[in-house]
């Protein structure tokens, strides 16, 4: 509570605006920057608050101690392994090779992100986050990233430039890295749902997704026309340098095949938008699916129906405006019990969790086909 009166304080002495909001007539106060009063749009505004009033200490991973799992140190490494950087952040590992995707460490403030302020990657996290990733001679081949939000894609240009990794993303989350200094103009492979990219052992095909509503809007987005902008009218613009510069752009899922395993990642969805349902008579070894926002939550169901994951691994539940560092802290409009009381219908998957930095080997499947009932099957 003493950490949200301070916060509280810091607001009072910036200037607010008074929203109105629908027919109830509530007073939603939102802060503006005292020296560029930025428009957000209404439904941003909201976004903003709800994290904003709803921040309180949350729980840890130790609620939730029987679902963590973690290698053992007589754990072979020859299989994929995997390992959590925090909010939609994963690194995958095979023999030698390392994909990343949405890698973001420097974990900016709350009150950066609600006044408006102009943010930038924090060197001294992404440093600190890639030395707990580092691992021998492991070459990181590519850098996927789901969509263009800075939760997701503010820190990749440093990443790239550390690793040397590809970026494969959407063409509005390239447009938006290719606005910033340096960047360089092959600084990404934009690709689309359809597209099949190969690096090293992985075979990566690239799904559509959609990303989660609050209050039926997608928060920091803008029409996909302008979203999608030509290198002109970006350097007109100028380079991202405030969250809601970060736009979601095109929100993409991908299947993930390496080590005769499928591996299926999205950052979260609508009922509107489900897997494609072309597993056929094979499940995914690994479903990580995003569970942050209640439009997740009202599609887990269907998606597992199509998906049938050996393992299931719930993810951006964080509170990612916690330096990694403090520890696992669930977020505040996230709802884990929902998330578990869901999976546990679906008796022939496993859910998990994974904390912070802490590797985890896919085990391979008894069954290399993966067999599943054809009636199960959802279309």
């Amino acid at each position: 509570m003493a950490w949200r009166l301070v916060i509280l304080g810091a607001l009072a002495s910036k200037r607010f605006e008074c929203l109105t909001y629908g027919s109830t007539k509530s007073a939603l106060w939102l802060s503006l920057s005292d020296s560029h009063r930025r428009r957000y749009p209404w439904c941003v505004r909201i976004f903003l608050w709800l994290i904003f009033s709803a921040q309180a200490f949350g729980a840890g991973l130790d609620h939730y101690a029987q679902l963590v799992v973690t290698d053992a140190r007589t754990t072979p490494r020859d299989g994929v392994r995997v390992t959590y950087l925090g909010t939609n952040g994963y690194q995958f590992e095979f023999k030698g090779h390392a994909l990343l995707v949405d890698p973001y460490f420097s974990r900016v403030d709350l009150l950066s992100v609600a006044l408006g302020s102009r943010i930038q990657p924090n060197a001294s996290r992404i440093n600190d986050g890639l030395r707990h990733l580092a691992s021998g001679n492991c070459r990181t081949d590519a850098i996927l990233v789901t969509h263009g939000h800075f939760d997701h894609l503010l820190d990749v240009p440093t990443v790239m430039a550390k690793t040397r990794a590809r970026l494969v993303a959407s063409a509005s989350s390239v447009d938006l890295v290719r606005q910033l200094p340096d960047a360089g103009a092959s600084s990404g492979d934009a690709v689309k749902p359809g597209d099949v990219r190969r690096f090293g052992p992985w075979k990566i095909r690239v799904l559509p997704a959609i990303h989660d509503r609050l209050f039926g809007k997608v928060p920091f987005d803008r029409p996909l026309s302008q979203a999608g902008r030509s290198a002109e009218g970006s350097a007109k613009t100028g380079p991202p340098q405030r969250a809601a510069d970060w736009v979601c752009g095109e929100p993409l899922a991908f299947l993930i095949e390496v080590n005769g395993q499928r591996i299926y990642i999205d950052s979260g969805g609508t009922p509107m938008q489900l897997p494609p349902n072309e597993s056929g008579s094979r499940r995914m070894d690994l479903a990580i699916l995003g569970m942050a926002l209640p439009d997740s939550r009202a599609r887990l169901h269907a998606a597992l129906e199509r998906l049938h994951p050996r393992y299931i691994l719930p993810s951006h539940q964080d509170n990612f405006f916690r330096p990694l560092s403090a520890g696992f802290q669930f977020g505040s409009l996230t709802d884990f019990p929902f998330v578990e009381r869901e999976c546990a219908k679906q008796n022939r998957s496993r859910l998990i969790l994974l904390d912070y930095f802490k590797r985890w080997t896919l085990p391979k499947a008894a069954n290399p086909k993966h067999q599943i009932p054809t009636r199960k099957l959802s279309r």
